[in-house]
């Protein structure tokens, strides 16, 4: 799995891509202001450097993945530039587990009305519910791919509905890197969902992690609507796990 991590100048910003399966390095300049294309893991900043022109891009860049100023790493961008890919990773753990302990936390504290949003939606707003957990679910696991799939209904056409169709069950599915995409599931989601049929019981439950593929299967169900979590991430602990199952145990119907 590849891990880009970005070394941020006011006009510049070296991007450094590494291969976490055999730390090889590469690196190329690009212009500051297009690191939103770049699709990066982290993005470290000098305090020193005048960067308020590009402090709107960055704290929306923050939403996404790590931030760090060198300051707070007690580092320099000399020093990091010259880091080999066993250094380059072991900056991007220490930075990566910073950042979702941050996330998890603030989840903690946000936890009700988080969870009182999400089940106002769940009424109002199915297709909006699922892309607001989706984020929720990205930022906590800090997965650089998610992928949910679920039960959703397919609203018979105006020909249909006037030969008495009614709605059918269908699948659907909610996929991204930083931003949730929402679309038709296919016959193969279908065949992923009847593969785990019998995982759905609990409310929660890891069904398959892999650390050294960095892969993550999960069943959760909100009623009894049943979700496949399929997620691409370099970490999971318990904590995340507790928050995870403590977030699905609150959408559940009283």
């Amino acid at each position: 799995m590849q891990t880009k991590i970005g070394l941020l100048s006011v006009n510049q910003t070296k991007i450094f891509t590494l291969d976490t399966h055999n730390a090889s390095l590469e690196d190329k300049v690009v212009d500051s202001v297009s690191i939103e294309d770049e699709k990066l893991d982290l993005l470290i900043f000098d305090e020193a450097d005048d960067l308020s022109g590009l402090q709107g891009l960055l704290d929306k860049e923050a939403k996404f993945y790590p931030t760090f100023s060198v300051q707070s790493l007690n580092t320099s961008k000399d020093s990091i530039a010259s880091l080999n890919g066993v250094d380059f990773f072991n900056l991007y753990q220490k930075c990566n587990n910073r950042w979702i302990l941050n996330n998890n936390i603030k989840t903690i504290e946000q936890l009700y009305p988080t969870i009182t949003y999400l089940k106002d939606l769940w009424i109002k707003d199915r297709n909006t519910f699922f892309e607001e957990l989706w984020f929720i679910l990205k930022t906590n696991l800090a997965s650089k791919e998610l992928t949910l799939i679920f039960h959703d209904l397919k609203e018979p056409t105006k020909k249909q509905e006037e030969k008495g169709e009614k709605p059918k069950l269908c699948y659907s599915k909610v996929m991204g890197t930083r931003l949730p995409n929402l679309e038709a599931g296919k016959p193969e989601d279908e065949t992923i969902m009847k593969e785990y049929d019998t995982e759905f019981v609990d409310l929660f439950t890891i069904t398959e992690y892999s650390k050294a593929k960095n892969q993550l299967v999960a069943c959760a169900k909100v009623d009894l609507s049943p979700i496949l979590i399929m997620g691409k991430l370099t970490n999971f602990n318990q904590l995340q796990q507790s928050i995870l199952i403590a977030l699905f145990t609150g959408l559940q119907s009283n």
